[in-house]
C-alpha cells in the first residue's frame, strides 16, 4: 500500500495512506512511499526516491497531472511562508497541525501518484541496496541535534566576521541534513535548510562539541592515491604514503624534499594533463593513469568499481573516475562503521568528504580498534586509517 510520511519529526507520528491521514500506523501493511526515513528502518518498503536519484518530484511528475501538482506545491510553499511571517516555531509543531486536513490529503495524493509513477516506470538501480543504507545512515545522522557553543567565538580576533557568523549559525537548524544524489561523483552535499558542515571555516569548528565525552575522526591516509593504486591492482604501503613516496624522491633527485612538497608534486601530476610525465618513473609506474582509463573509461562515460556511471571526456575523466571510486569506498565504510555504533552511546555525528566524525562515549572504548579496523577493511584493500580526539570539533588532534 502506497503511503507518505507528513512530517519528518520525530514526535510527528501521522502518516498519509489512501486519502486519509492515519495516527497510528501499522507499518506492517505499508510497502511504498516516496522517500526514506528512519522510523522505517528493516522494513519492506520500497522508495521510489531511490529510484529517480537526482530527479525530484517536479522531474518526475507525469505531464497529466503536472498541472495539479503545480497548483498544489504553491499552496505548500504560501502556507511555508506564512509560518515565516507569523514566526511560528516551526520545529515545535507538526505540519499536518498547521495546516487544513484537506490540504494535506491533497498534497500527498498527489505526491502519491508521483512516487507509484516511479515505481512503476523507473528502473530499479542497480545499488538501490547501498543508496538504501546510505539513506538510513544520513538519516540517522540528521536525528542527532548537534551541541553548538558560541561561547567558543567570543575571543575570536574577527569581530565583525564573527558577529555575521553568529548570526547566520542563530538562524540554522541545528542538525545536519545530506544530499545522497548531490553530485554525479557520489560525494555528499547538504541541503539548503542544513547546518553547513561541509564548507564551515576551520576556524570555527570549535563550536561543535560532542555529547558524549569526545569527537573520533576517521579517515583514509591519502584516499584519492590509494583507490588509484587500488585501480591498478597495486598493493598498498603500510606506512603514510607521502613518507613512502619521499624514500623513493629522496633516494633518486640530489635535493631532500619534504612531506609538503612531496605532496604537491603528487597532486599536481596527477591532476594535471593526461601525458605529462612525474619525472619519477619509480612512482609514476604505481599510478598508471592510462591503464586505469582504458580499463574504466570507455570514450564516453567511465564505470568504477562500484559500477557508478558518470559521463566524461578525456579531460574529465580521470578526475571523475577517482573522485566517484573515492566517495564509494569511503561510503561504505561509514556504513559498515555506523552499524558497529548500534545500541552503544557513541554515535555518526558528521561525513565531511572522506573523514567520518563519531561523537565516542568513553564507555565505548572497548569497540574502538574494531571501529578503526573496519574502516580500514574497504572493498579495494586495507587503507591506513588516520584518527583523531578532541574535545571540541575544532581542536581535533592525530593519535594514530
Amino acid at each position: 500500500m502506497l503511503f507518505q510520511i507528513i512530517d519528518n519529526k520525530q514526535q510527528c507520528a501521522s502518516i498519509y495512506s489512501n486519502k486519509e491521514i492515519i495516527s497510528d500506523p501499522d507499518y506492517n501493511k505499508l510497502s511504498k512511499t516516496w522517500s526514506y526515513n528512519s522510523v522505517l528502518k528493516d522494513r519492506d518498503i520500497e522508495y521510489a526516491s531511490l529510484y529517480a536519484q537526482s530527479q525530484t518530484l517536479d522531474k518526475c511528475c507525469p505531464d497529466i497531472i503536472k498541472e495539479k501538482w503545480e497548483q498544489v506545491k504553491q499552496k505548500h510553499f504560501a502556507y511555508l511562508n506564512s509560518f515565516k511571517e507569523a514566526k511560528v516555531k516551526f520545529n515545535d509543531y507538526c505540519f499536518y497541525d498547521l495546516v487544513p486536513e484537506s490540504f494535506v490529503i491533497e498534497y500527498f495524493d498527489i505526491k502519491s501518484q508521483i512516487t507509484d509513477h516511479v515505481l512503476n516506470s523507473y528502473d530499479k538501480p542497480e545499488n538501490y541496496d547501498f543508496l538504501l543504507e546510505l539513506s538510513h545512515l544520513v538519516s540517522e545522522i540528521e536525528k542527532h541535534k548537534l551541541n553548538i557553543d558560541l561561547s567558543a567565538l567570543d575571543n575570536n580576533l574577527h569581530a565583525f566576521r564573527t558577529r555575521k557568523f553568529k548570526e547566520k549559525i542563530l538562524r540554522t537548524h541545528p542538525h545536519i541534513s545530506y544530499n545522497i544524489f548531490g553530485t554525479i561523483t557520489g560525494r555528499l552535499t547538504t541541503k539548503k535548510d542544513s547546518f553547513p558542515m561541509l564548507t564551515l571555516d576551520k576556524n570555527y569548528r570549535n563550536i561543535i562539541k560532542p555529547q558524549n565525552d569526545w569527537f573520533i575522526e576517521l579517515d583514509f591516509n591519502a584516499a584519492e592515491l590509494r583507490c588509484l593504486l587500488a585501480l591498478n591492482n597495486q598493493s598498498q604501503p603500510e606506512e603514510d604514503i607521502h613518507q613512502w613516496h619521499g624514500k623513493i624522491f629522496n633516494r633518486l633527485l640530489d635535493r631532500i624534499m619534504d612531506r609538503e612538497e612531496i605532496k604537491r608534486k603528487i597532486f599536481g601530476w596527477l591532476y594535471g594533463p593526461p601525458n605529462v610525465s612525474l619525472g619519477i618513473p619509480e612512482v609514476q609506474q604505481y599510478y598508471d593513469k592510462q591503464k586505469a582509463l582504458k580499463k574504466y573509461w570507455d570514450g564516453e562515460q567511465i564505470v568504477n568499481p562500484f559500477g557508478r556511471k558518470i559521463k566524461a571526456d578525456e579531460f574529465h575523466a580521470l578526475n571523475a573516475l577517482i573522485q566517484s571510486t573515492t566517495s564509494d569506498t569511503f561510503l561504505r565504510r561509514a556504513i559498515k562503521v555506523n552499524k558497529l555504533l548500534e545500541g552503544k552511546k557513541s554515535f555518526t555525528t558528521a561525513l565531511i568528504h572522506d573523514s567520518m566524525v563519531i561523537d565516542f562515549d568513553r564507555n565505548d572504548k572497548d569497540i574502538l580498534e574494531n571501529l578503526i579496523k573496519e574502516f580500514g577493511n574497504t572493498d579495494l584493500g586495507i587503507f591506513k586509517v588516520n584518527a583523531s580526539l578532541g574535545t571540541s570539533f575544532g581542536n581535533m588532534k592525530k593519535f594514530r
